[in-house]
């Protein structure tokens, strides 16, 4: 019999939680992944994330669900407010 220990999940959310936290959305964990957001760690089959990233994650599902090109803007944000430095979408 495997006795696995389980983690640590204080400050964490299951991917259930975090679904119910966005909703009307609901994504899955290979979304989030494409996102960049991976769980902090999985336990009997269940993806835990950091609640910490929940604003984080609602902001980037917000502006990829609602304005498709907002990835470039998701990566502008970091750079000086220069018009020239959004680049198109390949």
């Amino acid at each position: 019999m495997n006795h696995t220990k389980k983690p640590d999940i204080t400050g964490c959310l299951t991917l259930g939680q975090l679904n119910h936290a966005i909703r009307p959305l609901k994504i899955t964990s290979e979304g989030l992944a494409a996102y960049g957001f991976e769980p902090a760690t999985t336990y009997m089959g269940a993806k835990y994330y950091r609640a910490a990233l929940l604003p984080q994650i609602r902001r980037t599902l917000a502006l990829g669900a609602l304005w498709p090109e907002g990835e470039v803007l998701i990566k502008a944000l970091g750079q000086e407010a220069n018009p020239t430095s959004i680049a198109p979408r390949a």
